[in-house]
C-alpha cells in the first residue's frame, strides 16, 4: 500500500474517532486507535520522507490533542450537571421535611 493511501486512512481514522465521540460511541475509540496505530506503524515503514512523515505525526498529536480536550469538556460537563442533580434532590428533600414538620404541628 503506498504511503499516500495510508495517510488517506489515517485521517479517515481520525474523521471516525472525532465522529464516535460526538455520537458517545466510547466503547469503539480504543479499536479505532489500535487500528490508527497499526496503520501509523505500516507509513512508517513505507518510508516516507522525513517531512510528510513529520507532518503525519503533527497531525496525529493535535488530532489526539483534541479529542481529549473534548473528552476533559465533556466530562467537566457531566460533573457540572451531577453536582446540579444533587442540589436539586437535596432541596426537594429539604422542601419535603419542612412539609413534613409544618404537617405536625397542625
Amino acid at each position: 500500500m503506498t504511503s499516500n493511501a495510508l495517510r488517506l486512512q489515517i485521517e479517515s481514522l481520525l474523521d471516525t474517532m472525532n465522529e464516535s465521540l460526538d455520537k458517545q460511541r466510547w466503547r469503539r475509540l480504543p479499536a479505532l486507535r489500535q487500528r490508527l496505530m497499526m496503520l501509523f506503524a505500516q507509513y512508517r515503514d513505507a518510508a516516507p520522507s522525513p517531512d510528510e512523515l513529520a507532518q503525519v505525526k503533527a497531525r496525529l498529536r493535535d488530532g489526539f490533542a483534541q479529542m481529549i480536550a473534548r473528552r476533559e469538556a465533556r466530562a467537566a460537563q457531566l460533573a457540572a450537571r451531577m453536582e446540579k442533580h444533587r442540589q436539586q434532590q437535596e432541596g426537594r428533600l429539604a422542601y419535603s421535611m419542612v412539609n413534613l414538620v409544618a404537617e405536625q404541628k397542625s
